[in-house]
């Protein structure tokens, strides 16, 4: 698939996003997760719809798998904390949005 068309299918799944449909983008990123396991904008937006379509655990091992490979970005951590949050584990996800904040003040810095 051509950079163009990834591109095209990202932003389709922005929109079903931005527009409540986040089972539609779960499909869309998924896909791309699959062409593409590696990319990390693709996996994180993953995690986001599924996060948003009540999945955590999913969501969650996606997140986790991020982790493993190094991403320890501010958003990886928010999303892991209202992943945590929603399946009711409030220490880790206490945990994982201190870990968001350092990360955020990190980046300022």
């Amino acid at each position: 698939m051509e950079t163009a068309q990834r591109e095209l299918l990202e932003l389709l799944g922005f929109v079903y996003l931005q527009n409540a449909r986040p089972e539609k983008a779960e499909t869309v990123y998924a896909a791309l997760v699959a062409l593409e396991p590696r990319n990390p904008r693709y996996a994180l937006s993953l995690a986001c719809a599924q996060v948003r379509c009540g999945k955590a655990e999913a969501a969650l091992a996606n997140l986790d798998r991020m982790l493993e490979r190094g991403d320890i970005s501010a958003p990886v951590h928010l999303l892991r904390g209202q992943a945590l949050t929603s399946l009711g584990r409030e220490p880790e996800a206490q945990r994982a949005l201190n870990a968001y904040v350092a990360a955020r003040e990190a980046q300022a810095a």
